[in-house]
């Protein structure tokens, strides 16, 4: 609408003449940029044309010629040139005309696409990142196979050094890196040594901790991803970091990593925190098995306990129609050394403390202590009852 139709009298004539012309302008400019009729005349359509069609057109040219004609600062057109030049073998005026495009237009994909190919087949790693970064931010879709395509050279220190130091000015596209970090085909170490560096400029998100976590996992570095591990916790929950975490079961809000685990009991068995008569402290944790046949062995802690020897206590309170014990089972999950220790638990209506030594040799990197009942039979693993556990340590022997 014309904004002078909201002014009275003469200032309103004045107005309107004053406008008359540069809304005529303005009107055909528009028709020209805008208008989905008739053949592309204005710089939008001429581009949008080019970019359209499924090759370079011969005459992208001199299309390209029109647009800066009326749009002389029209970055997309100089790229189309630089396309130009590129296909007739110009590769000096090519890579003019690209820097000349991305610096008018900075959010042109082509034209910082082009100039990150050239700057990384140059060697000049610094530029090319410079305009991945810039091609990042204004293709997020991209972002997936993008960064995905930088994680085999992430050892090239060099690489990641500008990597981390383009991360730590939190780009928008610093979560995608996550999930190639994490994927299966790149490689552990450098990934995770990126992750460390990053962590060295700031404070790393939540995520960022957890996938430096599983990294290390995989790297064999148990005892360092449990320290990441706990960084992501309050700072009153770390306090409950003993060589297991939580033994006595008074931080039921902690569960994954290297804390417990039960988020997935099988049917007809319920696992949570119970306040009713803890042997210590606030809560004991409680078992519910209502009468069906299950396998049970869904309560474990990854546990990252150097080579020495140890020893393993427990306490239980049960109140279950079994005849088989339930087991502590402490094993190697990765490197050699299988089994290291298993520790029956009381099977009373009453309090009862168990301990037993064990040894966890060179080479048992990472460990799981892992609760088990030992039924062999379907008439075995149907049991009723509850369970309630507490005081769960491990102490280091001389």
């Amino acid at each position: 609408m014309n904004p002078a139709t909201s002014r009275p009298g003469t200032v309103r004539t004045l107005i309107a003449a004053a406008v008359v012309i540069p809304l005529a302008w303005l009107t055909l400019q528009l028709g020209r940029v805008d208008g989905d009729i008739g053949a592309p005349t204005g710089p939008e359509r001429l581009i949008e044309a080019i970019d359209d069609a499924p090759a370079l057109p011969v005459a992208a040219g001199g299309q390209a010629r029109a647009a800066l004609h009326d749009r002389p600062i029209d970055g997309r057109a100089y790229r189309v040139l630089a396309q130009v030049a590129q296909s007739n073998g110009d590769q000096q005026q090519a890579g003019r005309l690209y820097a000349i495009a991305a610096e008018r237009w900075p959010r042109d994909r082509i034209a910082q696409a082009a100039l990150v190919d050239r700057a990384f087949a140059e060697g000049d790693i610094d530029r090319g990142l410079t305009h991945l970064d810039a091609l990042l931010r204004v293709a997020p879709r991209l972002r997936p196979a993008l960064l995905g395509g930088l994680m085999p050279y992430l050892g090239d220190t060099e690489m990641r050094a500008g990597l981390v130091q383009r991360l730590a000015q939190d780009p928008p596209w610093r979560a995608a890196m996550i999930a190639p970090l994490l994927a299966e085909t790149t490689p552990v170490e450098p990934a995770q040594t990126l992750l460390a560096e990053l962590a060295a400029t700031g404070p790393l998100s939540e995520r960022e901790l957890h996938a430096r976590v599983s990294l290390l996992d995989r790297a064999g570095r148990a005892a360092d991803a449990r320290q990441v591990w706990l960084q992501t916790l309050a700072v009153d929950d770390r306090a409950a970091a003993g060589l297991v975490f939580d033994g006595g079961f008074e931080h039921p809000g902690v569960t994954g990593g290297y804390g417990w685990q039960y988020d997935n009991p099988p049917a007809g068995v319920a696992i949570g925190p119970d306040p009713t008569d803890p042997l210590s402290g606030e809560y004991a944790l409680s078992i519910v098995f209502d009468g069906r046949a299950v396998r049970f062995a869904h309560l474990r802690q990854p546990l990252a306990l150097a080579p020495g020897r140890y020893q393993l206590q427990a306490a239980a309170w049960q109140s279950i129609n079994t005849s088989r014990p339930f087991v502590w089972q402490l094993s190697c999950s990765v490197g050699t050394g299988g089994v290291l220790a298993e520790l029956p638990l009381g099977a009373a209506p009453v309090w009862t403390s168990v301990k037993t030594a064990f040894d966890v040799p060179p080479g048992c990197e990472r460990q799981q202590l892992q609760l088990r009942h030992t039924a062999r039979s379907l008439a075995e693993r149907t049991i009723r009852g509850s369970i309630q556990l507490d005081e769960t340590f491990i102490t280091k022997l001389p």
